[in-house]
């Protein structure tokens, strides 16, 4: 109803024009001032973090190639023991070589000899030559076989090497873990950021918008020239970018923390807040000053210097296959032609083996200086990460203490609109300044509003990253009723 009574008045004259836009400027400011800025409290990052923890693929992989790398040196670790193993052979052959004996050629002449002189009857049979065949019609070979190491040194450098393997790869989850933890706070407070910069631009957008319209219908009653409401229009569209910005950061950071979550996209995410007062920033400074930095190594690290123990101890076993190895073997069981046991069929062997390689034409020296070179590479990648950690951590540091110093500057610069907002109004009510005038007062109020949500929001994203570089990770507690 006011917008039309307002609307007809034009009609009467510039008297009427100042008091349609004291009107719908006066609601808009009412608007504006009964919905303070906001900023997150307590958000519920708890939930979003084991939601996380639970469902996050990246940090599943990592903990399966964690279990890969244990069966491994599982696997490795069962070598020292003995093995058993049954061997049955069963084999049926026809025809192949054969061993020919003249047997009759030699005996018969003999046994003929002997029969004329003996006289009738005779008493020596004619006798066939024999042809015996090398493979047996039917055959058998049943045995139980015990094999063992006595001594192996390249097996036990192995094993070595495995061990440190395996706590690299758990290192390297947890590394996983606490970039999961960092990259979803800063998801999230981005996600925030956006959400509060598009309440603030949509309130200034509305604003803006009225301010373009009483500039027009101020030049079109001859009260200004034409750059006002081309001004006017410019600072409109500005802030409409600016608007399209914030949207597009909120849905990116939104889908972002979706998927760090492994939820469906377009998954709605709580945002609790509360009001940017001065006790509630100041309890919030408290709250991100950065405290004593964490004093255990980082992950990255921990990982490179399991790795470089395990590649000393891969260089160890590269120098120990000069030396032999001795193992045993025991086998026992049955051997003929068929299944039947009795006397004569059953055997039983035991040996100790040797093996010592005396020359390979410098395969092995090739190994060891291949293992040499890969522990002089990661002795050197471990010196650099560790700068590189040490500046990591001062960096976010020094960010963090930027921030909360901008927060203080914003939290000034607030004040100070505010309170030429309030002189403003009170100077409009009595008539002593222009309706323009109040406009770019609230404007300017609008605008140090946004730059405190924004560093608020900023230096809770730098405190994210202060704590992941001093290893300052916030863990979720456990479910109710879950097991540990």
């Amino acid at each position: 109803m006011n917008r039309i009574q307002c609307t007809g008045a034009h009609q009467h004259g510039a008297f009427f024009y100042r008091l349609f836009d004291t009107c719908l400027v006066s609601t808009l400011l009412l608007i504006g001032l009964n919905n303070p800025l906001t900023v997150s409290a307590s958000p519920p990052l708890e939930n979003y973090l084991r939601e996380a923890v639970a469902n996050n693929p990246g940090l599943a992989q990592a903990s399966f190639e964690v279990e890969a790398e244990r069966q491994r040196l599982a696997n490795l670790r069962a070598q020292f023991y003995p093995t058993l193993a049954l061997q049955a052979r069963a084999t049926v052959a026809e025809g192949g070589r054969t061993i020919d004996f003249p047997a009759g050629d030699l005996l018969n002449p003999v046994y003929a000899a002997l029969n004329a002189q003996a006289g009738p009857p005779a008493r020596f049979p004619t006798v066939e030559n024999q042809s015996i065949p090398l493979l047996r019609p039917t055959e058998q070979d049943t045995r139980l076989i015990v094999r063992g190491p006595i001594y192996q040194p390249v097996l036990n450098k192995q094993v070595q090497a495995l061990t440190q393997s395996v706590s690299a790869q758990e290192a390297a989850r947890l590394q996983v873990k606490e970039e999961l933890v960092r990259d979803l706070q800063t998801a999230y407070w981005q996600f925030a950021q956006a959400n509060s910069r598009i309440a603030i631009l949509q309130a200034s957008l509305r604003t803006l918008q009225e301010n373009e319209r009483i500039n027009t219908v101020r030049y079109k009653a001859g009260e200004t020239t034409l750059d006002a409401p081309k001004r006017a229009q410019a600072e409109t569209l500005e802030v409409q970018v600016a608007l399209r910005e914030a949207q597009t950061q909120a849905l990116l950071a939104r889908e972002y923390f979706n998927l760090l979550r492994y939820s469906p996209n377009n998954s709605p995410v709580e945002l609790p807040a509360e009001e940017l007062t001065a006790q509630t920033l100041e309890s919030l400074l408290d709250e991100l000053t950065p405290k004593s930095p964490g004093s255990t190594p980082a992950p990255e690290l921990t990982r490179l210097e399991s790795s470089l123990a395990a590649q000393r101890a891969q260089l160890e076993a590269s120098r120990a296959s000069y030396k032999p190895t001795l193992g045993y073997s025991i086998e026992g069981g049955y051997q003929g032609r068929d299944y039947n046991t009795g006397p004569n069929t059953g055997f039983a062997s035991a040996s100790v083996v040797l093996n010592w390689t005396l020359a390979d034409a410098g395969l092995r020296s090739s190994e060891v200086a291949r293992s040499q070179a890969q522990v002089h590479a990661l002795e050197a990648r471990t010196r650099q990460v560790n700068r590189q950690l040490q500046l990591a951590k001062l960096q976010a540091r020094e960010n963090l203490m930027v921030s909360l110093d901008n927060i203080q500057a914003r939290m000034a610069q607030q004040a100070a609109s505010e309170e030429s907002l309030r002189i403003n109004e009170r100077k409009r009510d009595s008539g002593e300044t222009t309706q323009v005038e109040f406009l770019s007062a609230e404007q300017i109020a609008m605008r140090a509003r946004l730059g405190l949500a924004t560093a608020v929001y900023q230096a809770r994203i730098d405190h994210a990253i202060w704590q992941y570089n001093n290893r300052i990770i916030p863990e979720p507690s456990p479910q109710e009723g879950a097991q540990p």
